[in-house]
């Protein structure tokens, strides 16, 4: 039997169901979340922290929307005096160019580190 199921869309018939998409999985517990435009899965989802995982994925986006805001580098709305220019301007001749960009990791790196914590075993 045909398990292939189509819509009409305008003129055309267009498939709406696929009964090998689920072949390629291998044995173990799985996420997915479909959304209009994306579909995502994830794997290896331990099932008693399927709740956290699904809730901290739908969040991501949000979680690095707060990180980026929380660190933020430099003064937070005051410029920097002459005295603490100055001092920048000594610390970057004694300690060389190198220091003189801060480095982050990615807003992404940390949503993802965020996530990794609250699905640990």
């Amino acid at each position: 039997m045909n398990q292939i199921r189509y819509k009409k869309v305008g003129r055309k018939y267009v498939q709406v169901t696929d009964p090998y998409a689920l072949d390629g999985l291998h044995e173990g517990w799985w996420l997915v979340k479909v959304k209009p435009g994306s579909t995502s899965i994830r794997q290896a989802v331990y099932p008693a922290k399927a709740e956290i995982m699904a809730a901290a994925r739908d969040k991501e986006e949000q979680l690095v929307d707060i990180i980026l805001k929380a660190s933020e580098a430099g003064p937070r709305g005051l410029p920097l005096s002459e005295q603490a220019k100055a001092d920048w301007d000594w610390f970057i001749s004694r300690n060389g160019k190198e220091f003189n960009t801060l480095e982050y990791p990615s807003a992404q790196e940390n949503a993802e580190l965020i996530i990794a914590a609250l699905l640990q075993k």
